[in-house]
């Protein structure tokens, strides 16, 4: 996706015919995306983390956005020719269109929802085109998921609380509701830049007032985004049994180069300094618009004379 995205902007990152037969192979491999369980967004598998695949709509996502995004692209620009441009079989993105709409908002067997789903529904891959679908993700994820420094990752989800054991490769399926589960700003960055795509001002002034009450402040003025906050040790109890009613600490890398990037980026196109076309050339924000019937026309050849006047 992100190389179509360049190659389009004008940008020139193949230069033989080698990468283009590679980029040919990687795109026969993805296509069947729709049916290859894998570990998902964020690399762990199935929720109780004992290391097995599923499908994952976030995964089925971006495959077919990349594909739409490299069908018929020329990987050389205008210095190119029928042998450098990429195919992809419409079939296969058909497939991959229709799983993933039918898991929505599901993320997965094992996740009823996730807030990944926020990269396929908007920025980067704009992967749905059923507005109301996209809304009611959407509109699950907030209801489920957003708290006061940002978004859980997905129900039960235990990465980085202090109830997680670090030593262990696993979830006990018994220890996942015992998870106070963090919550990460990066989600709000993603909201953020939701707002700018779709021109939702109020939206866009909402999420960027929360982000400015979680980001640190450093004293050469630099505002950095972090990985999460988590509840501390000494407030489990407390925040079990009311939940979003206790502090929660900052924890993980600062900054979080994910969140922190998203958050540059929604401050350029909120304060002008780019417009989405430039970071979106193919247009993929547009992928909910209404699109005309496709009308198909047959010609009918005659084999002889007769035919002919008979047709």
């Amino acid at each position: 996706l992100t190389l179509a995205q360049l190659t389009a902007s004008g940008l020139n990152i193949i230069y033989s015919l080698d990468e283009v037969a590679f980029i040919q192979n990687l795109v026969f491999y993805i296509e069947n995306a729709y049916r290859i369980p894998d570990f998902g967004i964020w690399e762990r598998g199935e929720k109780t983390n004992h290391g097995q695949t599923e499908l994952n709509a976030s995964s089925i996502g971006m495959a077919k956005a990349a594909l739409e995004a490299i069908n018929e692209l020329d990987l050389f620009g205008p210095r190119g020719g029928p042998e450098s441009v990429i195919h992809v079989m419409p079939d296969e993105m058909m497939k991959c269109q229709a799983i993933l709409q039918s898991m929505l908002p599901r993320e997965s067997s094992s996740k009823e929802i996730d807030a990944g789903l926020l990269t396929i529904i908007g920025y980067p891959a704009f992967a749905v085109d059923d507005e109301n679908l996209v809304d009611y993700t959407r509109e699950q994820i907030l209801q489920k998921l957003e708290g006061r420094y940002g978004c859980r990752r997905f129900l039960r989800d235990g990465y980085r609380t202090v109830k997680e054991d670090r030593e262990r490769l696993y979830y006990e399926r018994g220890e996942l509701k015992e998870f106070e589960k963090c919550e990460w700003p990066l989600f709000w960055t993603m909201l953020t830049l939701d707002g700018l795509f779709n021109g939702n001002d109020e939206q866009v002034s909402l999420y960027l007032s929360k982000l400015e009450s979680v980001v640190v402040k450093t004293p050469a003025g630099i505002w950095l985004v972090p990985q999460l906050y988590y509840v501390p040790e000494e407030s489990v109890a407390q925040e079990m049994r009311n939940p979003h009613t206790v502090e929660r600490v900052l924890g993980g890398k600062l900054p979080f180069l994910w969140a922190q990037s998203f958050y540059i980026l929604a401050q350029l196109l909120h304060d002008k300094l780019l417009v989405p076309g430039e970071i979106d050339p193919l247009n993929r924000r547009f992928a909910m618009l209404p699109k005309a019937d496709l009308l198909v026309q047959v010609s009918c050849l005659a084999e002889d004379e007769y035919i002919k006047k008979r047709l």
